[in-house]
């Protein structure tokens, strides 16, 4: 009898909407394993050529002790679209190509979730059989990131907008979870989405 498949979905969500709250639940309750997107953006980063090309078009200033200064570099991009689609232009290739690797591996062994918050706007959505997004109202969004980045208002905006809107994501999503009234309101469907993603790893325990 063929082996059924593990799942690999994507999780996907503006910033500040609940993407690691969702991600740890399902991790914690249903053993799925989570790929993080910026942690393989950072894996990334450390890679030579890339800190190369980056210093070329950045300026070697953005370079501090042979590594990328990551909090002057999102200064410098999130608050000008032509300079963060040149510098998506240099890592994307090599995040996604580095992510797909990983999820080959990590999926051999149960149902994986890739989180990324550009999942949508780079194109990455693509690779995965269902999209999870997550969402919630504008003035929670945006006071969920001055809170937890110590952000002003105008640099919390700025950040937002870097992103599609949330109006405009979630018309790719299979699953929606909407977090404005706080995680508890969102559990029934995550107990679905957990349920859903594991019903081929349970049939092939049994």
């Amino acid at each position: 009898m063929k082996k059924k498949k593990s799942k690999v979905w994507a999780l996907t969500g503006s910033i500040a909407t609940g993407k690691s709250t969702v991600s740890k639940y399902l991790s914690e309750n249903f053993g799925i394993k989570i790929l993080d997107a910026d942690l393989v953006g950072h894996e990334v980063l450390k890679e030579e050529r890339i800190i190369q090309s980056i210093a070329q078009v950045f300026g070697k200033e953005v370079i501090k002790n042979g590594s990328i200064d990551r909090k002057l570099l999102g200064e410098m991009v999130f608050s000008d679209r032509s300079k963060l689609a040149v510098l998506n232009s240099i890592v994307h290739p090599e995040l996604i190509k580095s992510a797909m690797a990983e999820i080959k591996t990590l999926s051999q062994s149960g149902p994986v979730i890739f989180e990324a918050a550009i999942l949508i706007e780079a194109g990455w959505h693509e690779h995965f059989e269902k999209i999870i997004i997550t969402t919630c109202d504008k003035d929670v969004q945006l006071k969920r990131v001055m809170e937890r980045n110590g952000f002003t208002l105008e640099e919390a905006q700025a950040r937002v907008s870097s992103q599609l809107t949330i109006d405009e994501k979630i018309k790719f999503g299979d699953y929606i979870i909407d977090t404005t009234k706080g995680f508890e309101s969102c559990i029934e469907i995550l107990k679905d989405v957990g349920l859903k993603m594991t019903e081929n790893d349970s049939e092939k325990k049994s």
